[in-house]
């Protein structure tokens, strides 16, 4: 059996990510915030070709950046899935000789099972240390008979060949460690430089509610429990949502589109920040009915971290036992609502906006967060466990 090249000395890190910067998404801006501080050459990058927004002025990172493969909303068929994963190996394999540089190791990046997959094969074919950063759980993403056979695969192979697996939230990492799977919480870092005024007004006339980011199976019935809440409420608040092409269709499946006062997709994450920083209220949709319920356990809604940027008090709205709702009431930074309906959104909205020091309170918390989630110090943490020793 052949030893795995070392960690050390000259070479890049492979680093595969399904939604890479310059991508808006979730994924997107975790990595972002991490690889924007590693050196130049330090990165070979591969990602998928998306079907969504990119951000063409901001989030761009200086390194090597690859398509392979293109996005799919279809769940891959077993007998496609072992065409496709050798073309996707490939096309990887080929990007990699091409560069001229020695490999000194792989972090792959999860959700996209086949993706993950893959960067597993990669490793393996170069003899190189694999690192693993999930954002999501693996086994409790996976809804199609097919995922979950492959997930399940993929869950033992990263969890016994892993140089170290990477969990976003500290509620994943304790999720994994209750199942004897070695984990270690790395979670999303935020820019204190990108942080918006704190300048706090009352809610003149109709307050304005916030949404940004993706709607999906996770977060859409919640945000349609807002649209009814406004309607119940007799219009005494307005919605106004950014959000990408792709949720268009499905908020307008939800029969939510035409109730939102404002919607539209945001070029650049400087003008989402912008439109956050213009709202009253930021609000976080969790979903009472998801069919990822064991996901939604131990996430971190990565909109979040932009929110307490934006500096503008916090409604999250969702059941308890997701780890995330008692932890952002623990830290201070988010008003609550734990049980489903439109009376507590309702209510929630109006004690924001009468009460002054409530609002100051959770923004000096979500201040309060932003350092305590620098996003330098995490990227120091991540270079050194991948031998990477300059700063960028």
């Amino acid at each position: 059996m052949k030893e795995k090249k070392s960690m050390s000395g000259e070479g890049v890190t492979v680093v595969t990510c399904a939604r890479a910067p310059p991508q808006i998404s979730g994924t997107g801006t975790v990595m972002y915030e991490l690889l924007r501080h590693f050196p130049k050459f330090s990165i070979i990058l591969f990602s998928r070709k998306q079907r969504q927004t990119i951000s063409r002025d901001d989030r761009v990172l200086p390194f090597a950046t690859y398509d392979v493969g293109r996005a799919s909303s279809v769940t891959f068929a077993t007998f496609v899935r072992i065409v496709l994963l050798p073309l996707l190996v490939l096309s990887m394999l080929i990007r990699i000789k091409m560069s001229r540089r020695p490999v000194r190791n792989v972090l792959a990046v999860f959700p996209d099972l086949d993706f993950l997959l893959a960067s597993l094969v990669v490793a393996k074919i170069l003899n190189v240390p694999i690192f693993v950063y999930l954002h999501d759980c693996m086994t409790e993403t996976a809804t199609q008979i097919m995922d979950k056979t492959a997930s399940k695969l993929a869950e033992k192979w990263v969890f016994s060949k892993a140089a170290k697996v990477y969990a976003m939230s500290a509620p994943m990492e304790k999720y994994y460690r209750d199942r004897n799977l070695r984990t270690e919480a790395l979670p999303h870092g935020v820019d204190a430089s990108l942080i918006r005024s704190a300048g706090d007004r009352p809610c003149g006339g109709k307050p304005r509610v916030g949404i940004a980011g993706a709607v999906y199976e996770t977060n859409g019935s919640a945000i349609k429990d807002l649209v009814d809440a406004k309607k119940a409420s007799g219009d005494s608040f307005e919605i106004h949502m950014a959000t990408s092409e792709q949720s268009i269709p499905y908020l307008r499946m939800l029969g939510v589109k035409d109730h939102m006062d404002k919607i539209g997709t945001f070029p650049s994450h400087s003008a989402m920040l912008d439109f956050l920083s213009s709202c009253d209220i930021l609000f976080v949709p969790m979903s009472f009915e998801s069919p990822n319920y064991k996901d939604l356990l131990t996430i971190f809604p990565t909109k979040v971290t932009d929110y307490w940027l934006a500096q503008k008090p916090i409604l999250v709205y969702g059941p308890r036992e997701y780890a995330f709702v008692p932890l952002a009431e623990r830290d201070g930074y988010a008003k609550i609502v734990s049980e489903r309906g439109s009376a507590g959104l309702q209510k929630a909205i109006q004690e924001l906006c009468r009460d002054s020091a409530q609002r100051a309170a959770l923004l000096k918390a979500s201040r309060k967060m932003i350092e305590l989630h620098e996003g330098k110090a995490l990227a120091k943490r991540l270079m050194a466990d991948l031998g990477i020793t300059k700063e960028a």
